[in-house]
């Protein structure tokens, strides 16, 4: 088995590296996906989640090391993982280095996505999504043609508890506390590749192919 770590505060376009990494064969995992999974269905752990992401917080790591341990236990050797949302912190980095020995996963690189402050809290304020297919807007940069109503199906589009700005700077805060010191650790093991989040959409993509190669 394969993977690719994805490291970038919320907003700085995850998932548009998501989507050129699923293009070649890697399979997203996304905690955050997961866990909104669970919320949606209502489960014990999806309640419980949904009052801490609506917080800013981050759930334990031993939430989130225990369902990557059973998405490895259940994949073949030929498996491509892009770890979306994992790990957060120091602690998980070491569950997946006893995860990496245990189930013979191999660590290509860690794609860091760099995107000021000012930025992610312009991009994640202005976002909406539809509340029946998903697709995702913003008021300033990718509006509707009607306000409020998705221009696939109709759906209403709905602003996301945790998009609120000031959730979202709670959110950059404990990112930095927490997750940035990954970056100095993945940089000494010299698997860091940046990308500039800062720039448009295709050239994000672009430069997502070139670490690939």
């Amino acid at each position: 088995m394969n993977a690719v770590v994805l490291l970038g505060p919320p907003g700085s376009g995850k998932s548009t590296v998501s989507e050129v990494l699923g293009n070649k064969g890697y399979q997203h995992v996304s905690t955050g996906d997961m866990l909104r999974d669970q919320i949606r269905l209502k489960t014990q752990l999806g309640i419980k989640a949904g009052k801490l992401i609506d917080h800013g917080r981050f759930v334990s790591d031993e939430v989130a090391v225990g369902m990557i341990q059973e998405l490895l236990e259940g994949s073949d050797a030929s498996a491509k993982f892009l770890f979306d949302g994992f790990p957060r912190t120091l602690s998980q980095v070491d569950s997946l280095n006893t995860m990496a020995k245990l189930f013979e996963l191999q660590l290509d690189k860690v794609i860091l996505l760099e995107c000021p402050d000012e930025v992610i809290i312009d991009r994640l304020s202005g976002r909406r999504s539809c509340d029946t297919c998903g697709t995702v807007y913003h008021i300033k940069y990718n509006p509707t043609a009607r306000d409020g109503v998705c221009d696939i199906d109709g759906g209403n589009l709905v602003h996301r508890t945790d998009d609120t700005e000031y959730t979202i700077k709670k959110r950059l805060k404990v990112y930095s506390k927490r997750t940035a010191p990954l970056i100095n650790y993945y940089k000494a093991k010299k698997l860091i590749h940046t990308i500039d989040a800062t720039m448009s959409i295709d050239n994000v993509r672009d430069a997502a192919l070139e670490q690939l190669n």
